[in-house]
């Protein structure tokens, strides 16, 4: 029951993070054979359901999509299963990607030798930019051949995703926050650099917040989280409750989005986490609250981002 919870809970909490919306593909063919944990799971938009094989003599193991009309990727994301953290070695790490229009002659738009970017933790994306000559050509079917794994011959993946336009970030400044200034000031969380953060530690402020200024009225539809630098050691610093608001005069301010009991940010350091505003409008400044912290009242982050 426990384990269940767990995957519902990352399942829930996944959905919402992933802000940019993909191309809508449909399953054409893969290796494997039907069922809970067939190929046609890799495009189900469920990241409760998984595709999982283990036939080494159908390696390499292949999945065919159908983008519905031609188009070009400019980037794909793959989605860890959702017990990776307990078999990190069923992450693929060497792959190809193509395009066809016909589904006969194939162009390889992508190539990836032993990547381990790919995280050992359940239901994480991890985005990839096609670079091979046939990138920027627009196709219908795209075509992923696994060639080896982190360990042995399983294979297993949550979903695969297609996008056709890149998000864009925004600069946004710091203009005010919880906590003094300094070595790890709340400044510290909009410089742009992952290798300082905002931590606080003082109960009378709370709940703990930070400003950022987009320079003007822009519609934010996802915010990111970076952990801090030692975040492995002390896990009980991360942000599991905290309500994002938006405002163009810092004194009306709309709420956006609330997260309460969001464990989704775990113990690893400066890993990135999306999320997706659940309310929209344009607004020039975003208040982060953060109302309760994984364990104790010290908050740490690397980086707030927002992107558009």
């Amino acid at each position: 029951m426990r384990h269940l919870s767990f995957i519902l809970m990352s399942f829930f909490a996944m959905s919402e993070a992933f802000a940019q919306a993909p191309i809508k593909t449909t399953f054409v063919s893969g290796s494997g054979r039907g069922g809970q944990e067939g190929p046609a799971m890799i495009c189900d938009d469920q990241l409760s359901t998984k595709w999982c094989i283990d036939f080494p003599r159908l390696m390499p193991y292949e999945i065919v999509l159908d983008a519905g009309q031609q188009t070009s990727v400019v980037e794909y994301g793959l989605v860890t299963g959702d017990d990776t953290n307990a078999y990190p070695e069923r992450n693929p790490v060497t792959w190809k990607v193509s395009g066809s229009n016909d589904k006969e002659t194939w162009t390889t738009i992508d190539e990836q030798k032993n990547n381990r970017s790919l995280p050992a933790e359940g239901l994480q994306e991890h985005r990839f930019k096609p670079t091979a000559a046939g990138a920027k050509d627009k196709f219908r079917y795209f075509r992923f051949e696994f060639f080896r794994m982190a360990g042995g011959t399983r294979i297993q993946l949550s979903e695969i995703y297609l996008y056709d336009k890149v998000q864009m970030p925004v600069k946004a400044n710091f203009v005010s926050g919880s906590g003094s200034n300094g070595k790890e000031g709340a400044a510290k969380a909009a410089d742009g650099w992952l290798f300082t953060k905002w931590c606080i530690d003082e109960p009378s402020q709370m709940p703990y917040a930070i400003t950022l200024d987009a320079g003007q009225q822009t519609p934010i539809t996802e915010y990111r989280f970076v952990t801090g630098d030692d975040t492995h050691s002390y896990p009980d610093r991360n942000p599991v409750s905290w309500k994002v608001s938006g405002s163009n005069d810092q004194q009306n301010w709309t709420t956006l989005d609330e997260q309460k009991g969001n464990s989704r940010l775990r113990d690893e350091n400066e890993q990135e986490y999306r999320f997706r505003l659940k309310a929209t409008g344009s607004y020039r400044y975003y208040r982060f609250e953060f109302l309760r912290m994984a364990d104790g009242t010290r908050l740490q982050l690397s980086e707030i981002k927002l992107y558009k």
